[in-house]
């Protein structure tokens, strides 16, 4: 792919969604349409056919096997055809659901995502809610998509709505600000307002060891503190929002739990999955776990590639 330059907006092009058969997907198919027709970005589906059973079962345990990949195409048109169907009418929907396009491979549906989005060059996957058991388990597909993805993943949790707040967490690393970009160009795309937000964790003995008891004096703390906040608003100050409504927000406590607690108050979450160690405890590998994990809000999840633009 080519190195867009650094004033591009760095929107995805093509998009890969996750798609099923039972219709627990509606969601990432409703969001994914309406993120490609907003974006004008191409936008496929994709569905993991079971593999052969080595051992074969009662046919009631393995209807989607039995029946054949055939009629699973047919019952994956007339998925994709309710979805639309189904869709919120905020949204606007304008596609035919008769034109998209959808591809079924055979495989465990995180290689058969991450392995079409390499072969088509897609640029962000979307993926539907993440129960604890289900083809979406966060404990499985999406984790192993998130772990692999070259570029970003959306998780839509539950049915879509037009997105206007935006929140991203950062913590000054190159990749929570390549996020911020990103965020920064869908607001502007969305009409959306940006809430960048930092959050401060004490030094603890919990770097080691569960504890809730600051190490050193608290003016150190308070030092820290200061230093921290100075840092992340001259970044702010810093920072090219091309005109972009927003606003910033510094806040004490462990990321993923603000992260969290602020969500109620944006319709997505954007952030990257890597960051620096340092004072801030901004971990967003494990954060973006957490964060997946447990958010009821939409979360684009971003990996960044050494030297390279995310998308």
């Amino acid at each position: 792919m080519s190195t867009p330059n650094a004033s591009a907006p760095l929107l995805p092009r093509h998009l890969l969604c996750g798609l099923d058969v039972e219709g627990r997907a509606h969601p990432a198919v409703q969001a994914a349409v309406w993120l490609a027709e907003t974006l004008g970005a191409e936008v496929e589906f994709t569905h993991a056919f079971p593999p052969r059973p080595l051992l074969w079962g009662k046919k009631d345990d393995m209807p989607e096997w039995v029946a054949g990949t055939e009629a699973a195409g047919r019952v994956l048109r007339e998925s994709l055809r309710e979805a639309l169907r189904q869709a919120p009418t905020e949204l606007g929907l304008r596609t035919n659901a008769d034109a998209l396009r959808f591809h079924v491979a055979s495989g465990h549906p995180a290689h058969v995502l991450l392995d079409h989005a390499r072969t088509s060059h897609a640029d962000l996957i979307v993926l539907g809610p993440h129960q604890k058991h289900g083809r979406l388990d966060f404990g499985g597909t999406a984790r192993g998509v998130l772990a692999h993805a070259a570029h970003g993943v959306w998780v839509q949790p539950a049915r879509p709505k037009l997105v206007k707040r935006i929140l991203v967490p950062v913590d000054l690393s190159e990749t929570s600000l390549a996020a911020l970009r990103l965020a920064r160009d869908l607001a502007q795309r969305f009409g959306a307002k940006l809430t960048a937000m930092q959050a401060f964790l004490p030094p603890t003995l919990g770097a080691m060891f569960p504890s809730t008891e600051a190490v050193g004096p608290g003016y150190v703390v308070e030092h820290l503190l200061r230093a921290e906040r100075d840092q992340f608003e001259a970044a702010m100050s810093a920072f090219d929002w091309r005109g972009v409504a927003h606003a910033t927000r510094f806040e004490q406590g462990e990321p993923a739990e603000v992260v969290l607690e602020l969500q109620k108050e944006h319709d997505l979450i954007v952030l990257g999955t890597h960051g620096r160690t340092g004072l801030s405890a901004a971990l967003l590998g494990s954060v973006a776990q957490a964060v997946l994990r447990s958010s009821t809000t939409p979360v684009l999840a971003l990996r960044q590639a050494k030297g390279t633009f995310l998308i």
